[in-house]
């Protein structure tokens, strides 16, 4: 075990947006908001919790969608000394007209925020148009400095455009393009419809290919609004929850008992061909055309433990895990 030393914040999993990338499953659907003071507490907990502190990002869902309430936010952190805020991350819906991006961006960098990070890719330019993130990345480089902004994809948002228009054939023909490209993790909507152009292999492929590097020494975890606190990227699996347990107590439990809950020592020891074998003893058959890779099949598999009333207490929450595939179309 390392210590968590990065943290991307979840305040919501609310969002303006529903992309077919989305491994959290959020949408304008999400209600599920981190007030002010439970960010506080679980940020001031991220930090005692590591011998290293802890940088967090403040991530969602869609953060703008309560902007007074991310500055109240950042002012109190700021001046608790709870440091450094790594990010703030957007899809630049709000970026309507200059005066406003200038005027948001001045704030937050009045409250410490080191980096704006901007999503950008033909899944949120279907809600988005890509005018927005553009205007919002030329301000803010004026604002912060070219150093300080990040665009997720910067290609895309130089040469792309909005893809709101296209028929559904047509979208998920191209969102399935893209996805080939390699830049998508195949979990939450995209383990849903975006493979369609990858190379997949058999269920049995991916046995014996254990996931403890992410799940036990990997120094990023991300916390949902809901306070459950997942591994790096690995989104749905809770090793215990921040609201609940604090940050401290989960990483010490996680630490001592990580082979007494199986489900995470069954990843930890043999990756998603061990949570196979339990599945299928409750009915799932491995889909006959594959998956793109294990992180794939872990969720599919995980979709359905969690709708089959199993895992023991370590999926979750139930948004994450839609009872039916959503499709590449979003």
């Amino acid at each position: 075990m390392k210590y968590w030393s990065r943290a991307g914040l979840m305040l919501t999993d609310w969002c303006n947006a529903a992309c077919a990338c989305c491994y959290a499953n959020c949408s304008p659907a999400g209600s599920t908001w981190l007030s002010t003071d439970q960010a506080l507490a679980i940020w001031a907990d991220l930090i005692a919790a590591s011998a290293h502190g802890c940088r967090v990002h403040l991530t969602g869902g869609e953060v703008f969608g309560r902007f007074d309430d991310l500055i109240d936010l950042c002012t109190q952190a700021q001046r608790r000394a709870l440091g450094p805020l790594e990010a703030v991350e957007t899809n630049g819906f709000w970026a309507t007209d200059p005066a406003t991006v200038r005027s948001r961006v001045e704030a937050l960098d009045g409250v410490g925020v080191e980096r704006l990070t901007v999503s950008a890719d033909p899944y949120h330019q279907q809600y988005v148009p890509i005018e927005r993130p553009r205007l919002l990345v030329r301000v803010a480089e004026e604002v912060l400095g070219s150093d300080r902004v990040r665009v997720r994809w910067r290609r895309w948002l130089d040469e792309g455009r909005d893809t709101d228009s296209m028929s559904p054939d047509d979208r998920g023909a191209f969102f399935r393009a893209y996805a080939s490209e390699g830049a998508d993790r195949f979990t939450g909507r995209a383990a849903d419809g975006l493979d369609g152009e990858i190379v997949l292999k058999p269920a049995a492929e991916f046995d014996d290919k254990p996931c403890r590097e992410r799940i036990l020494r990997g120094r990023h975890v991300h916390i949902a609004p809901s306070g459950d606190i997942w591994p790096a990227t690995c989104i749905g699996i809770v090793v215990g929850n921040a609201l609940d347990d604090g940050v401290a107590r989960t990483w010490d439990r996680l630490y001592r008992q990580w082979n007494k809950m199986p489900l995470i020592e069954v990843l930890s020891r043999r990756g998603p061909g061990g949570l196979l074998d339990e599945a299928r003893r409750v009915g799932f058959e491995p889909r006959p055309a594959g998956y793109a890779g294990k992180c794939q099949l872990c969720f599919h598999l995980r979709r359905y433990l969690h709708g089959a009333g199993l895992g023991d207490g370590c999926l979750g929450p139930a948004g994450v895990y839609p009872t039916a595939p959503t499709g590449c179309d979003g």
